[in-house]
């Protein structure tokens, strides 16, 4: 995977702490479990707290919430947060004082240990309806599912294919319960259902030294469950120096501050019981690109989403994040999507569990900088007093932050020390005696355009207002329109970018549908990815294999293979299609379009015959590419040589300028050709300082990518690699490097 000089430091420091990110199942800073979902085409961390706070990992700040996981930094998330306030409350822990209004929290800044008594894990598992495929390439593992994937307990039964749960008892004497379904099917693949479960056991404190814990029974009075959601879309067009096709480059000039979310928009629809006509309203500033905003059943959809507004900083339209201005800029966006959460089901009370359409009761902005979101206290009467009735229990305001913003500068009203805004909902009064329990059910996903679309849009745009053409484009509403001017160019990109908000909702049709459904996708569960899948190297082809039991579903059709050049996270494109209707179905494949040189990725996904797909009929339903995606390269290998003198590196010189036009998707490498079977290289600067050495078994190639053994990317020079065989031959080569 190509990196960036920020992510080489990054992964030296991640070295320096061990394996810490390569379990991602052991506890953080903040003595916290994490786990990943990322089985889907949504990669996201969760933790055993119940939420997710700002630095949760702590290299990894705006880790969370990855699509389209098939690209690098797509990361959404910037912090999460998770209150439950009361009022009237006994407080047992704080030898029986009464507080006239309590809260305990999990986020959205960094726990401490003060904190860690007000969210107490008990239970943390992810459970899988199948296992993780095996994959190889040369014999090595090759999925990040070894390390991200690690499933304690398998029912196939379950309609998701994982469900992840968390159990967690808080101070105020609530335990509180967490599932996590994540589907795979292709239409259903960009979103997690949440499904809470909130509960007075009375269970308000940790086992002390004896083993005895505190509880108390009394009635919790006007509780509200209140979450935060800090997001920042997305980092790669966000981040200076994300760029991570260009090692080195100085990124799309963008903002720094624009990571953290100083420029997102918030909006919210559902029905306000004070002003009923607030259901389903538009932001202002923004043409409504699509549709009602109803579910399936015609209901109004209560839900809030986020997008990448308006920076002032910048000369030109950063909707969407183009990249006008770093290095080899053509326009691409990096920001595109739609980002947010829907309501699906919340009790009207303990005791009548039907949805409460007014639920949540409370939908605010929040500064992502006030000082109640920097560090949480329960112990803090006034503190607490203001938490819960200036946001928990304040209702709607009478505009979302986006109808505020409108088609201003969002960086322009960013709040205290200019962090942005925060969209805050909480669910509540409820009065809950001992043992009442309350269900609330939600879906957080993800919707864009694509990455082609991306691509072409961006480049359109770009092709106007920096190099003043006139282009023909197809519009968001599909026709077709000759754009010259600068405000008809922002006026197409923006229109494309807005059409992730007819998306998003749509995805919140798909998971309230699948919801109604009992979680279940019934005869659209799509065949199960191959259990094993092995890429070998070889020396006319790639050779893939991999075992047949997908075909025992009873709508099988065939396989389908796919490959990426030079990266994991890039695109993919297909290069064998294998199916009962062509007659040509197997469970191998060989790659003889390979190129010497080039590094290979490979994916393959069974397919049914698309008969039972109401959502595009008669398209086949496939399954998930992440769980064969391989994230080790294969490459054609050439037998080794016996003759040392027909050693080979190439590029020679290898000059930055050109890197483009040598190992596509890889520009920081060069490859040390017909090599004996088994010798040392060793790699040093002109005057004699070794900085790398290569330990080459096997064929007749090896590849260097132009790091040095302390992870420094090298600088300009002339350098000499030696090449010594276990008999005490050695060979000697000059090369050259610019930059």
């Amino acid at each position: 995977m190509r990196k960036t000089t920020i992510e080489l430091h990054i992964i030296s420091a991640i070295l320096c702490v061990g394996l810490v990110f390569m379990t991602l199942d052991v506890s953080t800073a903040y003595s916290a479990e994490a786990k990943w979902i990322k089985v889907s085409n949504i990669h996201s961390f969760f933790q055993s707290y119940g939420s997710e706070p700002e630095e949760a990992f702590i290299l990894e700040q705006q880790a969370g919430m990855r699509w389209p996981a098939f690209y690098a930094i797509q990361d959404c998330q910037a912090a999460r947060g998770m209150w439950i306030g009361l009022t009237n409350y006994t407080d047992v822990v704080a030898n029986n004082k009464v507080y006239s209004h309590k809260v305990v929290h999990c986020g959205p800044r960094p726990r401490t240990e003060i904190e860690e008594n007000e969210f107490m894990p008990v239970t943390f598992k992810l459970v899988g309806r199948m296992a993780h495929s095996d994959v190889y390439v040369d014999g090595e593992p090759a999925t990040p599912l070894v390390y991200d994937d690690i499933v304690e307990e398998y029912d196939p039964s379950m309609g998701a294919d994982r469900m992840l749960y968390t159990k967690v008892n808080t101070e105020v004497g609530i335990t509180f319960t967490k599932k996590i379904y994540a589907f795979s099917q292709q239409y259903n693949d960009n979103y997690f259902i949440y499904d809470f479960t909130f509960k007075n056991t009375g269970i308000c404190s940790k086992a002390d030294a004896t083993g005895a814990i505190q509880t108390h029974q009394q009635t919790l009075q006007d509780v509200y469950f209140h979450w935060q959601y800090r997001n920042a879309v997305s980092k790669e067009g966000n981040v200076e120096g994300a760029v991570i096709d260009y090692v080195g480059d100085p990124g799309w000039g963008t903002p720094r501050s624009m990571r953290w979310g100083i420029h997102c928009m918030n909006h919210v629809i559902g029905i306000d019981p004070v002003n009923p006509s607030m259901a389903g309203k538009l932001f202002t500033g923004v043409t409504d690109m699509g549709g009602d905003k109803l579910d399936d059943d015609g209901n109004t959809i209560r839900a809030f989403y986020s997008w990448g507004g308006r920076h002032s900083g910048v000369s030109y339209d950063n909707i969407g994040s183009p990249n006008y201005q770093g290095y080899k800029a053509d326009g691409r966006m990096g920001a595109s999507q739609f980002i947010g959460v829907a309501t699906i089901h919340a009790d009207k009370s303990v005791s009548d569990k039907s949805d409460d359409p007014y639920q949540p009761a409370m939908t605010r902005k929040i500064e992502s900088n006030d000082k109640a979101t920097l560090t949480n206290t329960q112990w803090d009467e006034d503190r607490m007093t203001e938490e819960y009735q200036g946001w928990m229990s304040s209702g709607h305001p009478t505009k979302t932050q986006a109808e505020e913003v409108g088609a201003g500068f969002a960086d322009q009203t960013a709040g205290v020390g200019g962090g942005g805004f925060s969209q805050a909902i909480a669910f509540g009064p409820y009065t809950m005696a001992p043992g009442d329990s309350i269900h609330i059910v939600m879906a957080e996903g993800i919707a864009g355009i694509s990455r082609e679309k991306n691509l072409s849009i961006g480049r359109n745009w770009y092709s106007v207002v920096k190099d003043k053409k006139t282009v023909n484009v197809t519009l968001a509403d599909g026709t077709m329109k000759s754009i010259s001017s600068e405000t008809d160019a922002n006026n197409y990109k923006d229109a494309w970018v807005y059409t992730a908000e007819d998306s998003l909702i749509q995805t919140y049709r798909r998971a309230i549908s699948l919801y109604k459904n009992g979680l279940s996708l019934g005869d659209e569960t799509p065949p199960d990815p191959p259990s094993t899948f092995e890429v070998e190297s070889q020396g006319n082809r790639i050779y893939l294999k991999w075992t047949t039991n997908a075909e025992t579903h009873p709508r099988f059709e065939g396989y389908k293979i796919y490959r990426a050049l030079g990266a994991e996270d890039s695109t993919y494109y297909l290069i064998g299609d294998l199916n009962k209707s062509d007659g040509n179905l197997a469970a191998e494949f060989s790659d003889f379009t390979a190129v010497r040189g080039q590094s290979y990725y490979y994916y393959v996904v069974s397919y049914d015959n698309g008969s039972t797909n109401t959502i595009s009929p008669g398209y086949p339903l496939h399954s998930s590419p992440f769980y064969t995606r391989t994230n080790k390269a294969a490459f054609l290998r050439k037998p080794p040589a016996d003759d040392m003198s027909e050693i080979r590196i190439v590029p020679n010189p290898y000059n930055i300028r050109n890197r483009n036009l040598q190992y596509s998707g890889e520009y920081n490498k060069i490859m040390f050709l017909n090599l004996p079977v088994e010798c040392k290289i060793r790699i040093f600067t002109e005057r004699g300082d070794l900085i790398y050495t290569i330990n080459h078994y096997g064929s007749g190639d090896n590849r260097w990518d132009l790091i040095t053994s302390s992870r420094q990317i090298v600088v300009s020079g002339v350098y000499i690699a030696t090449f010594e065989t276990p008999d005490g031959k050695v060979a000697y080569q000059k090369f050259v490097i610019i930059r």
